[in-house]
């Protein structure tokens, strides 16, 4: 069941972050393990649609290559459609709530591998304006986005942009709905420290 994955992948982030004494190390920088809060944000729209969706995101760093994380997705859409006349024939609005977490792995600066599973619950709300039908939909489906990404990160904060696939594809997920093939996701956030570790002696 993917609640059993994911909650076991976040109790071993809590467990490595209880116990963990590395140190992350760049260039010019050396300091004890630090945890980082941020996330991305989408938001856009058209004269038929708006979109806005939140990525909130803990970041545990635990050396200069691994970053270990747990993300949430907050996502809300509405769309309309049109008659001929202009008048409004449809409207739908869809609702998206998910979580997950991830590893990021930096194989040389900048650059990153990321593995992301995660289980998004989708709420959708239709109505036609033609005939006056409303309906309502739930769906539920598990996820593991797989990508690379470009970023930059030390003790003060990261910046990221990421392009990911979800491998399992499964047709009741968020990333394929009204699709024919997996899309790709792209993703850009930014974090900032909210707990550094006191450095020894």
């Amino acid at each position: 069941m993917p609640f059993k994955y994911i909650s076991s992948f976040l109790f071993l982030l809590l467990s490595l972050h209880a116990t963990s004494q590395t140190t992350i190390q760049t260039n010019n920088l050396e300091t004890p393990s630090p945890i980082f809060f941020g996330g991305g944000i989408v938001l856009g729209g058209s004269s038929s649609s708006f979109q806005l969706g939140l990525n909130p995101e803990l970041v545990k760093t635990y050396n200069q290559y691994i970053d270990l994380g747990a993300a949430i997705n907050l996502y809300y859409a509405s769309f309309k459609s049109m008659d001929l006349t202009g008048n409004i024939s449809s409207r739908s609005n869809n609702t998206q709530f998910g979580l997950g977490g991830f590893v990021r792995v930096w194989p040389i600066e900048q650059f990153f591998i990321q593995i992301q599973p995660e289980y998004n619950w989708t709420f959708t709300n239709a109505k036609s304006y033609i005939n006056g039908n409303t309906g309502s939909s739930s769906v539920s489906a598990p996820s593991v986005l797989t990508g690379i990404g470009y970023g930059k990160r030390n003790e003060n904060g990261f910046s990221y942009f990421s392009i990911m696939f979800d491998i399992v594809n499964s047709n009741q997920s968020p990333y394929k709905m009204g699709q024919l093939t997996a899309q790709p996701i792209f993703r850009a956030g930014v974090g900032f420290p909210v707990f550094r570790a006191r450095k020894k002696g």
